[in-house]
């Protein structure tokens, strides 16, 4: 029932029917290809032509409505029904040649209709009358997707982007993916170095100043294509940018410095001055990511900058960073009170605590100040107390010591 194009031009079979434009008992047909699918035009989409119910329909006008293969596929058959023979069904292929046409039954058919269409891309629907409003009640195509090994892709260009070589190509209808090769000669033999299913690679594993030779396949679950013509390209590994975002953060007797990481770099130097601006050297070498300056000196000021190196070249330096290491400052101390009878009461305070109450034993022991003097308990405090004291009465000591220590 529907008819291929000739070379001459479109021939467009117009299947005509007698009947009614509703179905009081509607046989859903089989689903196809299109079933579930909604097609897109100007207006929108449009769903109910393939819900595989006659009963609903799609109102056409002057649209053109249009489903679209991701793959050709192979027509053997078609279900079209409308109120009318002026809608218009059209099958085109990947090069938008119109390969076959039909107007719609008005009779809901008990079977599709038998058709041989291959390399279909596209469904169109549309009116012979332009503007004249018809019901498409159903439409769905049978078949499969066409058994076409794709052919070999066109186009392919290579270009360096540094170390590395971007590739790019034209796309085949048919298929599924594409096996990049490569090669250091331009005969080959060519090696598979990626399968992708984009249109693009970028290959990262080069050597700066070699050549490299590229061919692609395209495949499909039929087979796989004859290898693109050579392309070739030559990277060209530069110096490395300077690193950003240096930091030098101080600790006892060392600098901890921290930098961004540089494209292309293989490790970095850091070099140290005593005054910013002033002359560096080189302290550290084939040093990756971080670096610890365990060479500094307490108390004094220090300016570092990092370079990045690789095969090409060393780059310059980075913004400086300065840093002054000091010895960290006593904040609490463990004092030891020796009483008379030999015992020890041992309290953990503020540092400063500690040297009140050594204040407090100095004035005592010259005659001035209370007789006794209160030691908090601090994480000694046991029991639902606000807070604990315990009172030691000067004439009751026979020594003391106060070990100073950094808090954590």
């Amino acid at each position: 029932m529907l008819k291929k194009f000739g070379w001459i031009g479109l021939a467009i079979v117009g299947l005509l029917f007698s009947g009614v434009s509703a179905f009081a008992e509607p046989t859903s047909p089989a689903a196809g290809l299109l079933r579930g699918k909604p097609a897109s035009s100007p207006a929108g989409t449009h769903a109910r032509m393939t819900d595989g119910n006659l009963q609903t329909y799609e109102t056409l006008g002057a649209d053109t409505v249009i489903w679209t293969f991701s793959r050709p596929v192979d027509v053997t058959g078609f279900v079209f029904v409308a109120d009318s023979p002026d809608a218009q069904l059209y099958l085109f292929d990947a090069n938008g040649v119109g390969v076959a046409g039909a107007g719609a039954s008005t009779t809901a058919p008990s079977a599709p209709f038998p058709i041989g269409v291959s390399g279909v891309k596209s469904v169109r629907v549309t009116s012979a009358v332009p503007g004249q409003p018809l019901r498409v009640y159903e439409l769905d195509v049978y078949g499969s997707v066409a058994p076409v090994v794709p052919s070999a892709p066109a186009g392919l260009t290579a270009s360096a982007s540094g170390l590395a070589v971007e590739l790019d190509w034209n796309s085949d209808p048919n298929a599924i993916g594409y096996r990049v090769k490569r090669s250091t000669s331009y005969t080959g033999p060519y090696t598979v170095i990626g399968s992708v299913y984009a249109t693009e690679y970028r290959d990262t594993a080069v050597a700066g100043g070699v050549p490299y030779y590229y061919v692609v396949s395209a495949y499909n679950e039929f087979g796989e294509s004859a290898n693109s013509a050579v392309a070739s390209a030559v990277p060209v590994q530069t110096s490395p940018a300077a690193p950003a975002g240096l930091s030098a953060v101080p600790g006892d007797g060392r600098v901890v410095l921290q930098w961004e990481t540089v494209t292309g770099a293989v490790y970095y130097n850091v070099k140290r001055a005593n005054v910013p601006g002033g002359a560096y050297t080189t302290v550290a070498t084939s040093v990756y990511g971080y670096y610890t300056d365990r060479t500094a000196t307490n108390g004094t000021t220090y300016a570092y900058v990092v370079t990045a190196v690789n095969a090409a070249g060393e780059s310059g330096p980075s913004a400086p960073a300065t840093a002054m290491p000091n010895a960290p400052v006593p904040d609490r101390a463990l004092l030891a009170v020796t009483l008379s009878g030999g015992v020890v009461k041992e309290y953990d305070l503020p540092l400063a605590e500690a040297y009140g109450f050594a204040g407090w034993y100095e004035a005592r022991a010259n005659g001035s100040g209370p007789a006794v003097y209160p030691l908090d308990r601090y994480g000694n405090n046991r029991g639902p107390f606000a807070g604990r004291k315990e009172y030691i009465a000067f004439p009751a000591i026979v020594s003391f010591e106060i070990n100073a220590y950094v808090s954590e």
